[in-house]
């Protein structure tokens, strides 16, 4: 064995490698960088596509909350008392608008509600399977119409909602 090879081999296995000990983040600044720039442009690029794809919103959309009040179809509500609403047009001129017709304006939104009364009486011996299958329905069905935590504990006396038939 020459002296060089025995020097080799009195060296620690672990010595061989340059140790490395710069954080993780200075050792790939450059490629967390470029992944940034990656992520700010499709996000970028996504919201201009968004931006074009959106659909134009309607113009009495674009007046609400006015000084004069909400537009309904390039009529304003003081025009309408008044006169035919005019907008400007071009060279300061002014081009006469027509007037709002039914299906221009928005309809009113109506809400209803309907209070739902008990409509089954729990007596000695039932069992919710049992008027589930009574009403047709199922037994989760009337758990969650009457905030029922367990199904076995049905007390004699206790109103149920049973909900429609399936």
């Amino acid at each position: 064995m020459s002296p060089r090879s025995a020097s080799f081999r009195s060296q620690p296995a672990g010595r061989r490698r340059r140790r490395q000990d710069t954080p993780w983040l200075q050792r790939n600044a450059l490629s967390v960088a470029a992944v940034s720039v990656l992520v700010a442009l499709l996000g970028l690029g996504f919201g201009l596509l968004q931006m074009i794809t959106r659909p134009e919103p309607a113009p009495a959309l674009l007046a609400v909350g006015t000084a004069e009040g909400p537009v309904i179809a390039g009529v304003s509500q003081n025009a309408a008392m008044i006169g035919p609403a005019v907008q400007p047009g071009p060279l300061g001129g002014a081009v006469p608008v027509a007037p709002a017709t039914a299906t221009d304006k928005p309809r009113e939104v109506q809400a209803s509600a309907r209070i739902i009364e008990s409509n089954y009486i729990v007596a000695g011996g039932d069992t919710l399977g049992q008027i589930a299958t009574r009403f047709n329905t199922t037994v989760e069905r009337i758990q969650a119409l009457n905030n029922l935590a367990d199904p076995r504990a049905l007390r004699i006396g206790t109103k149920l909602v049973i909900p429609p038939p399936l």
